[in-house]
């Protein structure tokens, strides 16, 4: 059984508004991951009380466990290195802000085993990596993400990789063709 860790717990600066409750945010993506069996499901809420917050307004209802960061955690690789410590069964890491990750790149991402998978332009997406069970992401000087990843394979996606592309902007937000546009606050529980 393959899970989720679901990255919910940004700022959201460059976007002016919380990403995760976007209308691709963690109440479709835990849908869709549901949908393609992936077990536990679990939330990467922020700093408390945010997983609480969105676990009250129904954003969380699909998930099976909501972690809040660490309370010395200031960095993703932060709260990363404290949560991805050798105890957690084969998860398939997402964030929030991927509108258009669904079922079947789900499905996809569970059957190409542990690794990274590589967008449609060959770049390396950290962020959508299947972890092995009991990975260990050990800690770097530099306490930058991407390294905590460099001893997993690539995976080349091809064409599909398009759909792990994220939404960082309200202008990205607006090119996407999967979302529906000025659906982005409304589209609460």
């Amino acid at each position: 059984m393959v899970g989720l860790l679901l990255l919910a717990g940004g700022q959201s600066r460059r976007m002016g508004r919380d990403k995760a409750r976007l209308h691709g945010g963690v109440r479709r993506i835990l849908r869709e991951a549901k949908a393609a069996g992936l077990s536990p499901r679990i939330v990467l809420a922020g700093p408390a009380p945010r997983g609480a917050d969105l676990k009250r307004d129904g954003w969380l209802d699909e998930a099976d466990d909501i972690i809040d960061d660490p309370e010395e955690a200031t960095c993703l690789h932060d709260v990363l290195v404290a949560v991805l410590n050798g105890h957690l069964p084969p998860m398939i890491l997402t964030p929030c802000d991927a509108v258009s990750v669904d079922q079947a790149m789900f499905t996809r991402l569970v059957s190409m085993g542990a690794g990274v998978p590589l967008d449609e332009e060959g770049r390396r997406q950290v962020l959508f990596s299947h972890l092995p069970e009991g990975w260990v992401a050990a800690p770097n000087a530099q306490r930058r993400t991407e390294a905590l990843f460099e001893a997993l394979e690539d995976h080349g996606l091809g064409t599909e990789g398009v759909k792990l592309r994220t939404v960082n902007t309200p202008e990205e937000w607006a090119a996407m063709p999967s979302v529906q546009p000025g659906r982005v606050d409304g589209n609460g529980p």
